[in-house]
């Protein structure tokens, strides 16, 4: 428990919002009580997009007709730059919630930050 206790102190003071309301907890389709929904603002220039993991790799969940957008492939590009530890992510337009296991610890939760940041 002092684990979990210290990597949200941790990821609240890198600017996450941790949890999540009952509505988005069902807007992931992987959520489960043992892995957390974490939230970062949306500094991107994308929103209403949503992935879920798929045989070890983030796949386009919705919508469907981003395939046929052409930024499609700089997007799917930027999204395989994430670690393998996110779950499912979507892209809100005022935030970014993703699940993973918040006992993969604050080194990974780090290389998350990192990694949206450059999407």
């Amino acid at each position: 428990m002092k684990a979990l206790s210290a990597i949200r102190l941790v990821a609240y003071k890198e600017g996450f919002k941790i949890g999540s309301t009952g509505e988005l907890r069902k807007k992931f389709k992987t959520w489960k009580p043992q892995v957390a929904i974490y939230q970062i603002k949306n500094k991107s220039k994308y929103s209403k997009i949503h992935y879920i993991k798929s045989e070890s790799k983030l796949q386009l969940y919705s919508p469907i007709s981003l395939k046929y957008d052409k930024q499609f492939i700089e997007i799917e590009k930027k999204i395989s730059f994430l670690p393998r530890s996110i779950l499912e992510i979507i892209f809100f337009k005022s935030n970014i919630a993703f699940v993973w296991d918040e006992n993969l610890g604050t080194e990974e939760l780090l290389k998350i930050k990192n990694a949206i940041l450059k999407i």
